[in-house]
């Protein structure tokens, strides 16, 4: 894995925030959150992902699961098969392609999404350390990256 980051990041700036963004939302919170959300939802953490995924927008097909998470396309079969054991998710024919298969959300599976979304999109309490001028800051920056990560920045 080769970075750039060295040469254009003098002190380390880049890395030493990315570093205590990782920690503060991957590491601790975020993880914690994935959980309780995949306990509400009656799914394991991995199928959680997967519905989170397809809840964004249009079916996806399978092979687009497989490169966005990087596996191997028999472990998407098998979240798959979570989505569908548990009533949120089911396998359809896409519409332009027939030998591809999709993976969309059920009814169900759609009010789960939203229940999820809740849980996952609470803030955590700490963030009462942030004044109202701090969390206007804080979304124009990471609204910022997003849309540097969007780019391909």
């Amino acid at each position: 894995m080769s970075s750039d980051i060295g040469d254009t990041d003098p002190g380390g700036r880049t890395q030493a925030a990315w570093r205590a963004v990782y920690k503060l939302v991957v590491e601790r919170e975020g993880q914690r959150r994935h959980y309780d959300a995949a306990e509400s939802a009656g799914v394991t953490p991995a199928v959680l992902k997967a519905l989170l995924a397809v809840g964004e927008g249009e079916p996806l097909a399978m092979k687009e699961l497989a490169d966005r998470f990087r596996c191997d396309p028999s472990y998407v079969t098998s979240l798959v098969d979570g989505l569908e054991g548990a009533g949120l998710g089911e396998r359809r024919v896409h519409p332009a392609d027939r030998r591809v298969k999709v993976v969309a959300l059920t009814p169900l599976g759609e009010q789960t999404y939203v229940q999820v979304r809740k849980v996952l999109d609470q803030p955590p309490t700490w963030f009462s350390a942030l004044n109202d001028t701090e969390l206007a800051e804080l979304g124009r920056i990471v609204d910022k990256l997003l849309t540097a990560q969007a780019q391909g920045a």
